[in-house]
């Protein structure tokens, strides 16, 4: 299963981009419109982001599922905070007929770091996605243990012109 994501940053965001073919989507219902615990037991995409390269177990994480479910948390390993709010904000669209669900996610800089990112600047990350139905889980920097939160395998953002 192939998955593609595509990112940029302006000022004060920073965009990602998922495209994701299924085969059969493995959602929670009813959706709901607060933040769903246990998101990723089911069919999501997963973006986990440090901005301090020497506090690396200190990271967020952002999930969206196809049904366009969220949930956001903050990581101080060993403490996840679930009660944080970065305000990010995400769309999702489900393609039945070709059979690809898109999930495009706008995650404020101010929420990953004090500082905004300069031309050159350098922060660990990590994309995910969950295919429940394929039993996949892919990562773009693989882990290759049994959690995604393993920091010390993320690979690095690296801030252009």
């Amino acid at each position: 299963f192939s998955t593609s994501v595509r990112a940029l940053w302006s000022d004060e965001y920073l965009y990602l981009a998922y495209t994701c073919p299924f085969t059969k989507l493995t959602t929670y219902q009813p959706v709901q419109e607060k933040e769903r615990m246990g998101l990723w037991d089911r069919d999501v995409i997963e973006a986990f982001i440090g901005s301090d390269t020497n506090q690396i177990a200190h990271y967020t994480e952002y999930e969206v599922s196809p049904t366009n479910e969220k949930l956001d948390v903050r990581i101080a390993r060993p403490q996840f905070d679930f009660e944080w709010s970065s305000h990010f904000e995400s769309a999702t669209r489900i393609n039945e007929k070709d059979k690809i669900w898109t999930a495009e996610l706008r995650i404020p800089l101010k929420s990953i770091s004090d500082s905004k990112p300069t031309p050159g600047n350098l922060w660990r990350i990590n994309l995910y996605r969950c295919d429940y139905a394929n039993k996949e889980f892919l990562a773009w920097s693989p882990v290759l243990v049994s959690t995604f939160h393993t920091p010390e395998r993320f690979g690095s953002l690296a801030f252009g012109e």
